[in-house]
């Protein structure tokens, strides 16, 4: 029982050193995806007691157009776990790893506010490199946490809906000579 008190401090210690060393620090990519899957998750939890400034960044690529859409939540009970001012921003990247706005390469595509409640947004893309970008403050007195799904369909091709016409044609001229 001892022992286990001790570890338990010991883990609270080091959790409460790497909450204070990222307070001032740059945005901290979390994830590299890569080129971006069908579904991707993100998942952020620490337990801290005071207020915890986060800017946490997720790359990803796309390498043809795509509908996208993304959702976020924070598991929010206060005073206990929470993160208050709960920010997700989607970034369009010129490649370099200057995020969260501060280089001029960089364009802002969508944002969006979270709190305890489930938000989605949804987004058109073209080829290239994004990131989201996740701020706000963990204020509960035991911490807090969120959650960040991506998800992304490639955009039908105009061949694709020229096939499906011509396909609708066949069935209505086959379907037509059958009546007559």
């Amino acid at each position: 029982m001892l022992k286990c008190g001790f570890k338990l401090k010991t883990t609270a210690i080091a959790l409460a050193l790497m909450a204070g060393s990222v307070a001032n620090a740059a945005p901290v990519v979390m994830a590299n995806w890569g080129d971006h899957d069908p579904a991707e998750m993100g998942f952020f939890a620490l337990i801290t007691s005071g207020a915890t400034p986060i800017d946490h960044i997720y790359t990803f690529s796309v390498a043809t157009a795509v509908n996208g859409l993304w959702s976020s939540v924070s598991n929010d009970a206060p005073p206990v776990f929470d993160i208050t001012g709960g920010l997700v921003q989607l970034w369009s990247s010129d490649g370099d790893a200057d995020y969260g706005g501060s280089d001029p390469g960089d364009s802002l595509v969508t944002s969006l506010a979270f709190d305890s409640t489930s938000v989605n947004q949804t987004f058109t893309a073209g080829p290239g490199d994004y990131y989201y970008q996740v701020t706000g403050s963990i204020d509960g007195l035991l911490g807090g946490s969120y959650l960040l799904s991506s998800s992304v369909t490639p955009v039908p091709e105009p061949e694709m809906y020229a096939m499906l016409l011509a396909g609708f044609g066949l069935i209505g001229f086959s379907l037509r000579r059958r009546v007559v």
